[in-house]
C-alpha cells in the first residue's frame, strides 16, 4: 500500500491543500489460489467451490416457516376494505363484528410482530426479543377476547365506531 499526496485544489490565496490517495497494492494470483482450491467448468472458466459463484439452494417452501406469511398478510389487509365497507353500508351486522373483531386484532399483532423483529432482533437481545414477543401474544388474546366480549354482551364494534364518529 503506497501513500501519494497532490494538489487537489488549485492555489487560492497561496494556500496548497494537499488530499491523501491510497493505493491498495492487488495480490498475486498465487497468494489468492493457496487459500481455496479452484475448479475449472468444461468451458474454461474457474471458480471457487462454496462461493457465490454457486446457485442458491432454495429451501423447500414450507406453510409454517413464513413462505406463506406474505400471502397470509395480504389477505388480511385485503379483507378489511370489504369488511369496512360493508360497515358503513349495512351498518352494524354480528357477522361483520365478529370479522372485524378477529381480524383487526391479528392484523395490528402481525404489524407489532413485525416492529418487535426489525428493533429487537433475537441474535442480539434474546431475552427482550423473547419477552415482548410472548407479551404482545398476551396482548393479542386479551384484545380477541375483548373484542369477543364486546360484540356478544355489547353494542358491537361497528355501532361504536358509528357513535364515535357522530359524537
Amino acid at each position: 500500500m503506497s501513500l501519494r499526496f497532490y494538489n487537489a485544489i488549485p492555489r487560492l490565496n497561496n494556500h496548497i491543500r494537499r488530499v491523501p490517495i491510497i493505493r491498495i497494492a492487488s495480490f498475486h494470483t498465487s497468494r489468492a489460489c493457496a487459500f481455496k482450491v479452484t475448479k475449472t467448468n468444461n468451458d474454461g472458466a474457474s471458480y471457487i467451490k462454496g462461493t457465490v459463484n454457486e446457485a442458491v439452494k432454495l429451501p423447500q417452501r414450507d406453510k409454517v416457516a413464513g413462505s406463506y406469511h406474505w400471502d397470509f398478510e395480504r389477505l388480511l389487509s385485503v379483507s378489511l376494505i370489504p369488511l369496512t365497507v360493508a360497515s358503513v353500508v349495512n351498518g352494524a351486522h354480528p357477522i361483520t363484528d365478529l370479522c372485524l373483531g378477529v381480524i383487526i386484532p391479528i392484523h395490528c399483532h402481525i404489524g407489532f410482530d413485525a416492529v418487535i423483529t426489525d428493533y429487537l432482533p433475537h441474535r442480539r437481545n434474546p431475552v427482550l426479543n423473547k419477552l415482548f414477543t410472548w407479551g404482545l401474544r398476551g396482548a393479542t388474546m386479551i384484545v380477541l377476547y375483548g373484542c369477543y366480549e364486546f360484540n356478544t354482551n355489547d353494542i358491537g364494534l361497528t355501532e361504536v365506531v358509528k357513535r364515535v364518529w357522530n359524537a
